[in-house]
């Protein structure tokens, strides 16, 4: 998102999350981004996790002199912040954008608040490949409703599963060769095809998503092949 928000024209930028492992690592890789790009993240602001009381927190933001707003926030957090922010006014004069897992999930608890958001993630509604279109549609036939990020993440992670056990000798279950042939699968995901790093993270596109209705649906490939650098990781 930071390499998104810089061509978009943001130069001073303040970010907002948890205080967690998780928060923490989205806020450092966005700033790493950002910067490089030339931007400036003016302040980086944290709350307890799970807490949700925002409102000194958006008072401080307003006040900051930001041309922009940077969040990580998922679940029922993130329906709070975004519908918060919202009400404070500050969403039609100081632009928020987010990880993916602000508004997936979450839209329809936004009550229309979360309308227009942008934010970036390695998923979005209604990609235009084969393996997403059947996916969607025999998800929707089989539970009633659209699936989201974490219905893909599962379908992906079985069939990591699957191509790893292919991998080990007829009746037995050798780990060695599980992982091995994991590490060396090429998946055709509803998210489009993916391999995993040296660090068994997936090599993937990153869209960038808008919020229309109870979609987040693609503007376009915000970074293609992205593979997470992992650094401190012992397999990298």
């Amino acid at each position: 998102m930071g390499k998104v928000m810089a061509a978009r024209g943001h130069k001073k930028v303040v970010t907002l999350t948890w205080k967690y492992a998780a928060g923490e690592q989205y806020v450092r890789g966005f700033k790493e981004a950002f910067e490089k790009e030339g931007g400036q993240v003016i302040s980086e602001l944290y709350l307890p996790f799970p807490g949700v009381e925002f409102q000194p927190f958006l008072t401080q933001i307003s006040s900051l002199g930001a041309d922009a707003v940077y969040v990580f926030f998922a679940g029922s957090g993130a329906a709070k912040f975004v519908k918060d922010y919202e009400a404070a006014g500050l969403k039609a004069n100081l632009p928020l954008y987010g990880t993916g897992f602000l508004t997936d999930g979450t839209l329809e608890a936004m009550g229309g608040a979360g309308e227009g958001l942008l934010t970036t993630l390695h998923y979005a509604d209604g990609l235009e490949n084969p393996v997403d279109k059947a996916f969607r549609a025999g998800y929707v036939s089989a539970h009633k409703v659209q699936p989201d990020v974490y219905a893909v993440q599962g379908y992906d992670a079985a069939q990591l599963l699957a191509a790893g056990l292919a991998g080990s000798p007829s009746g037995k279950f050798d780990k060695e060769a599980v992982m091995k042939a994991m590490s060396a699968a090429k998946i055709e995901s509803p998210r489009g095809s993916f391999n995993l790093s040296a660090a068994n993270n997936p090599v993937q596109d990153i869209y960038l998503r808008r919020a229309e209705g109870k979609q987040n649906t693609i503007v376009e490939i915000a970074v293609p092949k992205l593979a997470d650098p992992a650094r401190g990781c012992r397999m990298n």
